[in-house]
């Protein structure tokens, strides 16, 4: 199942999480806990982007908690981006697209976030993904990765070990190089 997650053309993506997203409201309890918790230490101010948005629950936690920073929400879903807007907040921005496809931000942020994402990438394109992250990475900046079946996902794992990062099961972090 997660080899057909990360090789499915990017059609077959929106077309699944368009599905997975028509019924899903906002829900900031719905971000994972371990996610929220690593996040919430960064400076109020700081700037984030999520890939694999969905409607913003990571958004909506880190709010709770004081976050004011610049937020760039990144999904396949057209249909969870269009959800994510209507609790979107003026400093908050979306964007309709694959990983694979998104560009180096001229704009450098602190954080970038893969909260069970990364693994609808290919295994042997997370480099090239990776090396655009820290492209876009302000100096001090860092990636956090969240991989919520280690057992399912060992061989992104192994390759996020390689590239470098600190491990805390679930949580991996890829300071910027």
């Amino acid at each position: 199942m997660s080899r057909l997650r990360a090789y499915a053309p990017a059609w077959i993506k929106r077309f699944v999480w368009n599905r997975k997203h028509r019924n899903e409201a906002l829900d900031p309890d719905g971000c994972p806990h371990e996610m929220v918790d690593s996040l919430a230490a960064m400076d109020p101010n700081a700037s984030l982007v999520d890939f694999g948005c969905g409607p913003g629950n990571l958004r909506a936690a880190l709010r709770s908690r004081g976050w004011k920073g610049h937020y760039i929400g990144i999904d396949a879903s057209d249909q969870a981006i269009e959800e994510g807007k209507k609790y979107a907040d003026n400093n908050a921005e979306w964007h309709v697209s694959t990983i694979e496809d998104f560009p180096v931000l001229t704009d450098k942020v602190n954080t970038i976030c893969f909260c069970e994402s990364i693994m609808y990438v290919r295994p042997k394109l997370v480099p090239a993904v990776f090396a655009r992250c820290h492209q876009s990475l302000a100096p001090g900046g860092r990636i956090v990765i969240r991989v919520a079946h280690k057992d399912r996902h060992y061989e992104y794992i192994e390759l996020f070990g390689k590239l470098g990062a600190q491990a805390n099961p679930p949580i991996y972090v890829l300071p910027k190089q």
